[in-house]
C-alpha cells in the first residue's frame, strides 16, 4: 500500500473516558483534547488533559522512519505504519533512567473515533492503556 492510501489521523479529538481503559497515573484523567497535525512524512501531536482541576498539556512531533535516531542524551523517538496503523515509539536509554513507549493509533468507524493503545515499560512499572477519542467539531 502506498503512502497516498494511508489513513490520515489529523483533527482535533475528544477523549471518551467512558470507552477508554486507562491504568495507573493516566487513570485519574478526567478530560482531554489530542490535536494530530498530519503531514506525511510529519506528524505533529498536541494533547491537553485535565485531572482532578489539573491541567496537563504535551506536545511533540516526530517524522516517519524505519530506524531508530537516539541523540546524545539517550532519547529515541520514529514513527512509523504498520499496516494502517500508525505507530509512535519513544524511549531513554539512559544510565540513570531507561524506560519505552510504544503508541498505536488506529482509526475507527470509519474515521470518528481514533484508538491509541499506549504500553509503557519502565522501573517505576509496565502499564497498557486503550484511549478512545471521537472525532471533535468543537474541541476546546
Amino acid at each position: 500500500m502506498n503512502s497516498s492510501a494511508k489513513p490520515d489521523f489529523s483533527g482535533d479529538w475528544v477523549l471518551d473516558r467512558h470507552a477508554s481503559h486507562l491504568t495507573g497515573g493516566p487513570s485519574a484523567m478526567e478530560t482531554g483534547v489530542l490535536r494530530i497535525d498530519h503531514r506525511d512524512p510529519k506528524c505533529g501531536f498536541q494533547i491537553r488533559m485535565s485531572a482532578g482541576g489539573e491541567s496537563v498539556e504535551r506536545a511533540w512531533e516526530s517524522a516517519l522512519s524505519d530506524e531508530i535516531p537516539v541523540v546524545e542524551s539517550g532519547f529515541y523517538s520514529r514513527l512509523f505504519w504498520e499496516g494502517d496503523v500508525l505507530i509512535f515509539e519513544c524511549g531513554s536509554k539512559g544510565a540513570d533512567e531507561t524506560w519505552s513507549m510504544l503508541w498505536r493509533y488506529q482509526l475507527l468507524d470509519s474515521g470518528r473515533r481514533l484508538q491509541a493503545v499506549e504500553q509503557m515499560c519502565s522501573r517505576g512499572g509496565d502499564f497498557d492503556n486503550t484511549w478512545i477519542f471521537e472525532k471533535g467539531l468543537n474541541a476546546q
